[in-house]
């Protein structure tokens, strides 16, 4: 039976203080917890109803398993209904140089929603992109609602977070900037490798970057939208990159 004390740290790495402290984070939901199961992380400790334990009892027979009661899963967690489980992992280190420059690149510049995050992570791993380099103030990966969004994705991604202006200074790829005045994205013949870097919503790109740039490219507007969620946009770049 798992324990009061227990309990309460798992409940702390809702906060990012206590994530970065413990050097563990929260991963909820049936997908996301096979996924990590599956993957490289280690699984500390597993939360689970007796009916996901029952249907999945050679994943968790090994691992730190506790059956729970759906209260508990809810009040413990980020989720407002869990019928299922969560668990706890340990957060690895990421450092730059386990970015491969011999394959596409993404970059996000000051991307700080976690949703938003969350869904660029599962979309890259949708058209097999396995790599994406943030900024320093992008979201943190460890946010519960960014590994939620990923629905198992955070597992097969690799991320790290860099000084941009240093690392795209020393990159020899061609550097592409996703703007709203750039060349039309569907003339442009983008390099394989190369880096593509997307900006939020808001701001867009800043300046440091701006000014390293190789090439603008712009997805061409039919309508009258002011602008393109940041992790849509990926996505279509994404696709252009794979069906060219």
């Amino acid at each position: 039976m798992i324990s009061k004390n227990e309990l309460k740290l798992i409940k702390s790495l809702k906060v990012k203080k206590y994530r970065v402290r413990e050097k563990r984070f929260l991963v909820e939901g049936a997908k996301n917890v096979l996924e990590l199961i599956k993957s490289t992380y280690v699984t500390d400790q597993i939360l689970c109803t007796q009916e996901f334990y029952g249907t999945n009892e050679g994943y968790l027979k090994n691992l730190d398993t506790h059956i729970v009661s759906e209260k508990v899963l809810e009040d413990t967690g980020t989720f407002k209904t869990n019928s299922t489980c969560l668990a706890v992992a340990r957060s690895k280190e990421q450092p730059i140089g386990d970015i491969d420059l011999t394959k596409q690149i993404f970059v996000l510049d000051g991307v700080s929603d976690p949703g938003n995050l969350g869904t660029i992570i599962r979309t890259l791993d949708w058209f097999g992109f396995g790599q994406l380099v943030c900024s320093l103030d992008s979201a943190e990966f460890y946010n519960p609602k960014v590994i939620n969004s990923t629905m198992g994705s955070f597992a097969k991604v690799t991320l790290c977070y860099t000084d941009l202006a240093k690392f795209l200074s020393q990159s020899n790829l061609s550097i592409y900037g996703a703007e709203m005045n750039g060349l039309n994205l569907f003339d442009s013949k983008i390099e394989d490798p190369s880096v593509i870097v997307m900006g939020s919503e808001s701001h867009g790109l800043s300046e440091d970057v701006k000014s390293m740039l190789n090439f603008s490219v712009s997805i061409p507007r039919f309508g009258d939208a002011e602008s393109l969620n940041v992790a849509t946009a990926t996505g279509i770049i994404a696709s252009y990159l794979r069906m060219r």
